[in-house]
């Protein structure tokens, strides 16, 4: 059975392994974890198994947009193995509540414009793609698209 809760800063050797792990060279560097788990405008959750072992996780980041409080997905993760068991789906259920109860009014995203499997996921979650394409966005020059969900 997988445990939920927030990571803290024992955790950032293993964060930063499920990064690399996840996302090879776009694989966010220890020092931005350790910013983000120590930035009261951010939070960071994560998924164990019963013997301790991070397999998944995902990082939120908080700002005030000049109409409304936004929240930003920085960066969702599952290991390979653990993927299509529900994890992914769990950690943004665990955001989405977080912001509510911060009450921001929206989550936005960033996703590779080649990246189907994670479109498809976060349509299903309720998030809808906007026209706008950020090119060049990630290190490989692979363009990304926004995806919103407006909470209410």
């Amino acid at each position: 059975m997988v445990r939920y809760c927030r990571a803290n800063l024992l955790d950032i050797l293993f964060l930063e392994r499920l990064e690399r792990n996840c996302f090879a060279d776009e694989a966010f560097s220890r020092r931005l974890i350790k910013n983000l788990l120590v930035n009261p405008r951010s939070v960071v959750f994560k998924a164990t198994t019963p013997a301790g072992e991070i397999v998944g996780n995902i990082i939120g980041v908080f700002k005030n947009d000049p109409v409304i409080l936004t929240g930003r997905i920085f960066s969702l993760c599952v290991l390979e193995p653990y993927r299509k068991s529900g994890i992914a789906t769990h950690l943004l259920h665990i955001l989405e509540e977080e912001c509510r109860f911060l009450k921001v009014g929206q989550i936005r995203l960033e996703v590779g414009v080649l990246n189907t499997v994670a479109q498809r996921f976060y349509v299903q979650q309720g998030y809808l793609q906007t026209p706008v394409i950020l090119p060049g966005f990630y290190r490989n020059g692979t363009d990304a698209l926004i995806m919103l969900k407006r909470l209410s």
